[in-house]
């Protein structure tokens, strides 16, 4: 989370805009703007920190030539994978994790990040909202959509809709499962209406795990 502070009066990153003041102006390649301070956190629990090197900032809200939204994408890009590392190495948690059975549910689920939100200053200030799609495939052919559900005491076997990522593998051997999740990115930024067509930003991975045979076992 990032908060621009102007720099005038008692402003701080609780109050960021209750005063505006000339001394405050700036212009930076021809556009008019208020030298702010930038602040961060983690999330809403954690206090705002100021950002190192950004403690006199130019913000301007125009700056008077067209921008490349290639330009714009690499900032959303870059800003994620500093800071969003749930987002751009998505893991993948199968269960069971080593004693799969012919014939019986494989689980798999991800960290249900949600949709986030940050702001932008360059190459133009703006908030970014991101929305993940997963998609989910199987290496007996079966797919999946949404983060799944990790096992939680359920049985499986009686409420298979419970956990809405699922697999059952008739044969043994070495099997996986693969994750896809898509991210469909919107810009706002104020004065226009908002940008929907950022490419989406695609991220990858997989899970191997081990299927057995059922055996029947005598016992005392």
């Amino acid at each position: 989370m990032v908060r621009y502070v102007v720099l005038c009066g008692s402003n701080d990153p609780n109050q960021p805009y209750d005063v505006l003041c000339v001394e405050a102006t700036c212009e930076s390649d021809g556009a008019i703007g208020y030298l702010t301070q930038v602040y961060r956190r983690e999330s809403a629990a954690d206090p705002w920190e100021p950002w190192p090197g950004r403690e006199r900032t130019c913000r301007t809200f125009s700056t008077g030539e067209p921008i490349p939204l290639e330009d714009v994408e690499a900032e959303i890009l870059a800003i994620l994978e500093e800071h969003y590392e749930a987002v751009t190495q998505p893991r993948i948690e199968v269960a069971p994790a080593y004693n799969a059975v012919v014939n019986l549910p494989v689980l798999a689920a991800t960290d249900d990040v949600g949709p986030v939100g940050f702001e932008i200053e360059n190459p133009l200030p703006g908030q970014v909202d991101a929305v993940p799609e997963y998609a989910w495939s199987w290496s007996n052919g079966d797919g999946g959509s949404g983060p799944g559900r990790s096992y939680d005491g359920t049985d499986p076997l009686t409420q298979p809709d419970h956990y809405p990522v699922r697999a059952i593998y008739s044969s043994a051997g070495e099997q996986e499962v693969g994750l896809e999740a898509t991210w469909a990115v919107t810009l706002t930024v104020e004065g226009i209406p908002p940008i929907t067509d950022i490419e989406p930003l695609v991220y990858e991975a997989a899970e191997t795990f081990t299927v057995h045979s059922a055996g029947t076992v005598l016992v005392d």
